[in-house]
């Protein structure tokens, strides 16, 4: 039989409350939480401090600033031939230089070779990037205080833009319309197009000059001849100056020099 009536001789233990592990009822354990804290605290101000002390985090990249006797000029497309000699002969002249291009024609082999012979900062850099993403190309405009822009980016065979025109539509004039907007977009007033003579198709006489009627046979042609017009048509009511080159096809012997050692029995 229970009885009711004896009193209780122990006293229940009171248990801490618990909070997600943390049992703050205990002096103890509150003592030990606060002082982690307080060292984290401690050392995240302490690296904070350290980063704003280190060059890379408190002076901006050179690329980023205008400075004055300095021109820098984003060359696309210019780990191409044409774009990576373009490039060559703007930092002989003491042109700072970016260069973008998604190297799905380039050469990243041209890029290093830049690298090489300007290795000194704020001559030379690379973006890797398509200029069919305006997000990405937007992105590196407003990161980049750029002077000029020589536009050599392209794909370039016109046997293949008859059989996919609508690749060239998009890489030429597409890409094109997405630099211009952005350089209207972030104040860059010169821009140097690479066109083609393939926007006069078959001419009635030559030699091709300035004045010879512009009457494009393939989709090249017309891709290019498009993004001229689109060019000139802003320029006409903006500051822009714009030079628009129509190359031709052109081949370039190149002799390479190669030291043998005479004694290497493996040559």
């Amino acid at each position: 039989m229970l009885n009711f009536g004896r009193a209780r001789t122990q006293q229940r233990q009171t248990r801490p409350t618990s909070f997600g592990g943390l049992d703050y009822a205990d002096p103890k354990r509150k003592s030990n939480f606060a002082g982690k804290f307080i060292l984290a605290a401690a050392l995240t101000a302490l690296c904070i401090f350290l980063l704003k002390q280190s060059p890379t985090f408190s002076s901006p990249s050179p690329f980023s600033q205008h400075e004055e006797g300095v021109t820098h000029v984003l060359v696309t497309g210019g780990a191409g031939y044409i774009g990576s000699h373009a490039a060559l002969r703007l930092l002989k002249d003491s042109y700072r230089v970016t260069i973008v291009d998604n190297l799905s024609r380039g050469n990243i082999g041209a890029v290093k070779v830049l690298q090489e012979l300007f290795p000194e900062p704020g001559r030379l850099q690379f973006i890797y990037a398509d200029l069919g993403d305006a997000k990405a190309v937007n992105k590196f405009f407003s990161e980049n205080a750029f002077d000029a822009v020589m536009h050599f980016a392209a794909v370039a065979y016109v046997g293949e833009s008859t059989l996919d025109p609508l690749k060239y539509y998009h890489n030429i004039t597409s890409n094109t319309l997405v630099v211009l907007e952005s350089m209207a977009r972030h104040g860059v007033d010169t821009l140097i197009y690479s066109s083609t003579c393939a926007t006069y198709g078959e001419p009635e006489k030559m030699p091709i000059t300035e004045e010879t009627p512009q009457a494009p046979i393939n989709p090249y042609g017309k891709a290019k001849k498009m993004a001229e017009d689109i060019i000139l048509d802003f320029s006409k009511n903006s500051d822009m100056a714009v030079m628009i080159l129509r190359l031709v096809v052109f081949f370039t012997l190149v002799a390479f020099v190669i030291k043998i050692n005479p004694t290497d029995r493996r040559l």
